[in-house]
């Protein structure tokens, strides 16, 4: 018995590193930094971010005020795209036909552009309704 109960407790210890392992890998993964000044940087969880330049050609960087980076914020949060131009402005990111996607989104006011006044946007994919932001306030973030 006690060899069985050895050999489970290292099949079990194998099997969190794998788990440990695998989430930090990202193949297959993207994540986008609305706004970013560098072209790649790794994020405070390990995440890889890429500038978003190469998925959209308008609108505006910007930067959250100084006051809303505090470090309980994760980076990718200090910058944004700002979209004063125009009613629809679009991402193009490359899908495959019948694949699915998770889509996670974050978005954060943080006052970059002195107004205090909170915008309110859709989201659609493709043409379809995705969700409605509301932000609260101008350090509400919404995921």
């Amino acid at each position: 018995m006690e060899k069985f109960e050895s050999f489970l407790y290292s099949l079990l210890g194998v099997f969190a590193l794998i788990v440990l392992v695998h989430a930090q890998d990202q193949t297959g993964f993207i994540s986008i930094d609305c706004g970013a000044e560098t072209s790649t940087y790794t994020g405070e969880t390990g995440f890889t971010y890429v500038w978003d330049a190469n998925f959209i050609d308008t609108g505006i960087n910007k930067n959250v005020t100084v006051g809303y980076q505090s470090e309980s914020q994760r980076q990718n949060l200090w910058t944004l795209r700002s979209f004063p131009e125009g009613i629809r402005n679009c991402y193009n990111v490359k899908v495959k036909s019948g694949t699915r996607y998770l889509i996670r989104a974050s978005f954060l006011y943080g006052n970059y552009d002195f107004q205090t006044k909170v915008p309110e946007f859709d989201l659609l994919l493709g043409a379809n309704m995705w969700d409605s932001v509301k932000l609260g306030n101008e350090s509400t973030i919404i995921t």
